[in-house]
């Protein structure tokens, strides 16, 4: 195999190998925190952590659980999925539900700040991120 052709092979392999690593550091975080101004809205779950060059990202499933008094039912619970990127001491993201999209804005440690969701209305939010035991 001449030169040029080795050289190309190995700095493939190498982009290859680099591409996967991130996937290989996923460690896992919890998520909890509540929405709401009345906090009624319950937030737990568990998020991956990947490593990223502007900073960190967490993804995975969550559970909302409505603990409010407004409750007729009983106790409503969805599932939905949470994508987050914090650098700089600010933390954007989204969060999926089934009827919904929500942009997630918040800043700080305490991750205080604002979900907007397709509704107009934007609504307090105060997510806190852990590492899982």
């Amino acid at each position: 195999m001449p030169r040029a052709e080795t050289m190309r092979a190995i700095v493939v392999a190498i982009l290859v190998l680099l591409a996967a690593v991130p996937a290989a550091w996923a460690q896992s975080y919890s998520a909890s925190g509540q929405i709401g101004y009345l906090h009624e809205w319950e937030i737990t779950g568990n998020l991956a952590k990947t490593v990223a060059r502007l900073g960190e990202e967490y993804s995975g499933t969550i559970t909302l659980r409505h603990v409010g008094l407004c409750s007729v039912n009983g106790v409503e619970q969805k599932q939905a999925r949470m994508q987050l990127k914090v650098s700089s001491g600010r933390l954007e993201g989204m969060l999926i539900m089934d009827e919904d999209q929500c942009r997630i804005v918040a800043s700080g440690s305490s991750g205080s700040g604002l979900l907007i969701c397709g509704s107009g209305q934007n609504v307090p939010i105060n997510l806190l991120i852990g590492k899982s035991d």
